[in-house]
């Protein structure tokens, strides 16, 4: 609890993102690559030294998160789609600044101290996913999980009948847990559903949504990937200056 409290008021930042995420400083070899993307974050105040940069070995994807007050991890992917010049220094800085504005606008500044507090929950969940991957391949533990409301109310009213506050709280309990199966994947998306946007938002006012969508074609072609393509279409055409007037002459 100590730890979580200081992570909240800000002390033991560099710490926690080596401890909490595997991270590391990046390299000079690393921050060479990423020199022309840098120049452009700073340019648009939301590089170095407002934020520091850390490198996050072992995530596949090309990706960029903010965690606390000032920090930004890079996976290592996107360091090497760099190196390779798969992606360019502008869809580099997109990426990063996309992170960097929820860490400027303080989105993420609780984020190291409540994923040092759910440390055990998180255990729990990812030891849960690998034995639910095992067995979702089982057509049956896969209907029983789609149907898991029926085990609630079944407990619950078992519990409820069975006259006896012992078995009417674990019943209760067992309720609550399935409601929570459905509660908390809904919450997760809503909230990072909001960041996105709210990213987004001040990625589009850095004028690096173009890249930012080039980035996200790139990436993929869904459905949701256009409509938010759509969206920092819009955020872009919003934040640029109108063109001034074309006055006609006559002779």
């Amino acid at each position: 609890m100590t730890a979580t409290v200081g992570l909240l008021a800000g002390a033991g930042e560099t710490t926690a993102v080596r401890a909490l995420f595997g991270a590391r400083a990046l390299t000079p070899a690393e921050a060479a690559a990423l020199a022309p993307a840098l120049v452009l974050l700073c340019q648009r105040g939301l590089g170095p030294p407002l934020v520091r940069l850390y490198l996050r070995p072992g995530v596949q994807a090309v990706s960029a998160r903010g965690a606390g007050r000032c920090s930004v991890l890079v996976s290592a992917e996107l360091v090497s789609h760099v190196r390779q010049g798969r992606l360019t220094s502008d869809q580099a800085a997109a990426v990063i600044a996309h992170a960097a504005a929820l860490v400027q606008v303080g989105a993420v500044r609780s984020e190291l101290g409540i994923r040092l507090w759910t440390t055990p929950w998180r255990f729990l969940r990812g030891l849960a996913r690998a034995v639910g991957a095992t067995g979702e391949r089982l057509p049956l533990v896969a209907l029983m999980w789609r149907a898991r409301f029926v085990v609630g109310l079944v407990a619950l009213g078992q519990g409820v009948s069975a006259g006896q506050p012992e078995a009417a709280v674990g019943g209760a309990l067992s309720g609550a847990v399935v409601g929570l199966s459905y509660l908390v994947p809904r919450s997760e998306d809503s909230w990072a559903a909001r960041l996105r946007a709210m990213g987004d938002e001040h990625v589009a006012g850095a004028g690096l949504a173009p890249a930012l969508a080039d980035f996200l074609l790139w990436q993929s072609r869904t459905a949701a990937t256009f409509e938010r393509v759509h969206s920092l279409e819009l955020a872009h055409a919003s934040t640029e200056p109108a063109s001034p007037p074309v006055r006609s002459t006559r002779h």
